[in-house]
């Protein structure tokens, strides 16, 4: 419940909610690191946010920024995770 009503807005916050989210899937991080090292903090959160089943007006609002900044993070994370353009970034990140 935590996870949800949470603001990612700082350092601290960031470290907060990365405490807080392996509580809740303990491991997931070192998995998700170990499987794509070279993802960017900012990769990072949008990945867990979509992970937690958050929507861009939800990640807009965690993260403090605009739905465009959201879709070109998502756009930027397609990228990275080599994902073909049909593929659906959602299940992947919710299947892995």
């Amino acid at each position: 419940e935590h996870l949800f009503n949470s603001k990612i807005l700082t350092f601290e916050d960031w470290e907060s909610f990365k405490h807080r989210f392996e509580q809740a899937y303990p491991g997931y991080l070192l998995r998700i690191r170990g499987a794509h090292a070279d993802l960017s903090g900012a990769e990072e959160r949008l990945f867990l946010l979509i992970k937690l089943g958050f929507n861009s007006q939800e990640i807009a609002g965690t993260l403090g920024i605009s739905i465009n900044g959201v879709k070109k993070g998502r756009q930027r994370l397609r990228k990275r995770l080599d994902l073909h353009p049909d593929a659906d970034l959602e299940a992947f990140i919710k299947a892995f």
